[in-house]
C-alpha cells in the first residue's frame, strides 16, 4: 500500500533556551554563594567588635548580681522556687549580668547565638541551665550550678 505522506525528522528542540536557562543558574549559584560568604563575614565582624560598656562601677553591678543569686538560693532552700524556676532565674540574672557589662543583649539570645559570642564561661553556664529549665522533669545540682554563676560573675573582667 503506498501512501503520500512523508515522515517528518525528528523533532528538535532550540538549544538557545536551553544555554540561557543554565546561564541563569550558574549566574544565581555565584550570586546566593557570595551573599551568603558576605553574611558570613558581617557576622564574624560584628562578633568581633563587641565592645564593653564603659562602665565605672564595675564592682557595683557584681554585687548586685551576686546578691540577687543568693536571694535566688534562699527562696530555692526556702522551697518558695521549684528548681525549675531556680535555674530559670540564675539564666536570667546572668544574661543580666552580661548585658550591663558588656550591653549585649544575651537576654534574648537562644544558645546557638550565645556561642557565636565567643564566650566561652557564658555559654556552658547557659547550656548546663537549658536542660533543667525545659525538661519535662527537671534535674540538676543547683549548688554546683549556683557556685559556678558566682565564679563567672567573680571572675568577669
Amino acid at each position: 500500500m503506498q501512501t503520500s505522506i512523508k515522515l517528518q525528522g525528528m523533532f528538535t528542540y532550540s538549544i538557545l533556551p536551553l544555554i540561557i536557562i543554565i546561564f541563569l543558574i550558574i549566574i544565581l549559584t555565584f550570586y546566593f554563594i557570595y551573599l551568603k560568604k558576605s553574611n558570613k563575614k558581617n557576622e564574624e565582624k560584628n562578633i568581633k567588635q563587641i565592645l564593653e560598656k564603659n562602665i565605672k562601677n564595675v564592682p557595683v553591678i557584681k554585687s548586685k548580681y551576686m546578691k540577687q543569686l543568693n536571694e535566688i538560693e534562699e527562696q530555692y532552700k526556702n522551697k518558695a522556687i521549684e528548681l525549675r524556676m531556680a535555674y530559670q532565674m540564675i539564666s536570667e540574672a546572668i544574661r543580666l549580668f552580661v548585658f550591663e557589662i558588656t550591653d549585649i543583649t544575651t537576654q534574648n539570645y537562644s544558645l546557638s547565638e550565645i556561642k557565636k559570642l565567643n564566650m566561652p564561661e557564658l555559654y556552658d553556664l547557659i547550656e548546663e541551665y537549658y536542660e533543667p529549665e525545659f525538661a519535662s522533669k527537671s534535674v540538676g545540682d543547683f549548688e554546683e550550678s549556683i557556685n559556678k554563676a558566682r565564679r563567672v560573675i567573680n571572675e568577669w573582667k
